[in-house]
């Protein structure tokens, strides 16, 4: 940004925010690229403006990165007619160049998030293109990166591979871990995006896929324990060697499993027996003891006491959409956020702070402390969800520090720094562009008051929408499961909500099917629907 351009935006996030009756000081710093603006408590405040559009920002610039700004994996062809995205795990900027970080591809991490990322950001936007893009690379993983049907773990996602592979066969070039050697814990969290992509498209292709890993997954349940969790965290996929026996993070398996339970999909009898499993066990372990266990997809962890922070945000986040996940989710909620503030926000890398400018800020496992913009998204997206149950308002203004510290990991054009405190971190595609922008929208769910005023947007949904289209009046979506809840904020009043031409209630809560409306002010609105049935959804 040039200095003028600094000026002018300095000069307009003041006038912005003045007009809000706040008295913004300038700090010292500077955060990537951005004068850092600090409101009359001396906490942070968004750079962007105007302020209250800035979560909105932010969202649009990293998929406008994505769209228009990121280039071709080095040579030779083909690989070289696919984006950096596909083949490498992060880039780092040298000299305003986009260089492929050469250490490996982080397959399971990236594609759940990145279909996530996508499907929450067409609901709000409306953006099918999002959805296109993702559809493409998941549909180049399941050909060139599933096991063969006479392994012992078959028709299986790779999890991993090393960098620029065209060919996923795992990430071996460390000397870590050894060929077809994968997650299990992320590939079922795969299984699970395929899945919502069927719900989308359609496209039988996708069912397949998720239904093969249900398959092989159910198959390969076990009772856990202490020492053993129900599926080995690593397995080497053609011979069945474990290589790891115990990991934490499930919830996406079982969230597979309930999703096709739920649509009679598949072998469901053996779906409901691996689906109890799970739950029994991250309620009987890892929730006790707080050995939320994973080492992400590049590391060869192999411990029962290791504890990450995305495996019990995972399971957190899932509680408010599925409470019958655990029926102590309301005393257990408060406990994980404060786990994490204990273990990823006061637990630091050498010489970084565990809070910046107001903000708690996170890391990410064990044995990786630096404080990263997804994990500190994840935190708010859990502190705002809780704010919205329990009224407290210290959480509130946790989620709103944090992510407001989160849109200075932008610059102006939607380059993310994954690790702004760090020295020598690499910006990962997973982290950046999918496990960071996701989690906007449930904080949206929980504070609607975050959306830009005076627009309409589907804030968030746990079940897959399509056929979304907005006009000025007039919402309309397409549900693809049932029972579910969307969470809107609406430039009018509704007077007619309508599934399938059915009409809903006005009710006082969402115990029951209906709707409730809250007047945000200034001819706003925050709308939450429960409804029972999938179908068109009308809001006008």
């Amino acid at each position: 940004m040039s200095s003028r351009c600094a000026v002018l935006t300095i000069a307009l996030a003041f006038a912005a925010i003045s007009g809000m009756g706040v008295r913004p000081v300038l700090a010292d710093d500077v955060f990537n690229g951005h004068k850092v603006i600090l409101d009359d408590q001396n906490e942070i405040i968004p750079w962007s403006v105007p302020v209250e559009n800035a979560y909105d920002h932010f969202l649009r610039l990293r998929w406008n990165f994505i769209k228009t700004k990121v280039p071709n994996c080095p040579g030779p062809a083909p690989r070289s007619s696919y984006p950096q995205y596909y083949f490498y795990c992060a880039f780092r900027d040298k000299n305003g160049t986009l260089e492929p970080d050469t250490w490996m591809n982080d397959v399971g991490e990236k594609i759940p998030n990145w279909l996530e990322s996508a499907r929450l950001y067409y609901a709000y936007t409306g953006d099918s293109s999002v959805m296109t893009i993702v559809k493409n690379f998941l549909n180049y993983t399941i050909d060139h990166g599933t096991s063969p049907s006479s392994f012992a773990w078959p028709n299986f996602p790779y999890t991993t591979t090393n960098a620029g592979d065209m060919e996923f066969r795992g990430f071996t070039n460390s000397k870590k871990l050894v060929l077809h050697e994968v997650q299990v814990d992320h590939a079922g969290d795969m299984g699970l995006a395929y899945y919502r992509l069927y719900l989308y498209t359609g496209d039988r292709k996708f069912l397949t896929a998720a239904l093969n890993v249900a398959n092989t997954l159910a198959d390969k349940v076990r009772t856990g324990t202490r020492t053993q969790s129900i599926w080995p965290y690593r397995v080497v996929m053609d011979t069945g060697k474990v290589t790891a026996e115990y990991g934490a993070n499930w919830t996406g398996c079982y969230l597979l499993f309930d999703h096709l339970i739920k649509a009679n999909l598949g072998n469901v009898k053996a779906y409901e027996n691996a689906r109890a499993k799970a739950r029994d066990f991250m309620l009987q372990y890892p929730l006790k003891t707080g050995y939320w266990t994973d080492g992400h997809t590049d590391t060869d962890v192999n411990s029962n006491t290791y504890k990450s922070n995305m495996s019990a945000s995972n399971f957190t986040l899932a509680m408010f959409d599925h409470p019958e996940l655990n029926p102590e989710w309301k005393t257990d909620v408060p406990q994980l956020i404060k786990w994490t503030e204990d273990n990823f926000v006061y637990r630091c890398a050498p010489g970084e702070p565990a809070t910046q400018w107001g903000a708690n800020i996170v890391g990410e496992q064990d044995g990786f402390l630096p404080k990263m913009d997804y994990q500190t998204a994840r935190y708010a997206a859990e502190c705002a969800r809780w704010y919205a149950v329990s009224g407290d308002e210290s959480y509130k203004q946790r989620a709103y520090r944090s992510l407001n510290w989160v849109t200075y990991c932008n610059n102006p054009v939607g380059q993310a720094f994954e690790s702004p405190v760090s020295r020598d971190i690499s910006n990962w595609w997973s982290d950046c562009y999918g496990e960071c922008p996701r989690m906007f929208y449930p904080a949206f769910a929980g504070v609607p008051e975050w959306a830009p005023p005076r627009e309409n947007h589907i804030l968030y949904s746990e079940a897959v929408l399509k056929e979304v289209s907005y006009a000025a009046r007039k919402i309309q979506y397409t549900p693809t499961e049932a029972p579910g809840t969307e969470y809107l904020r609406l430039s009018f009043q509704p007077a007619r909500i309508t599934v399938n031409g059915a009409k809903l209630s006005l009710q006082p809560n969402l115990n029951s099917e209906g709707y409730t409306v809250r007047n945000l002010g200034k001819g706003d609105y925050a709308l939450n629907i429960r409804r029972m049935k999938a179908g068109t959804v009308v809001i006008q």
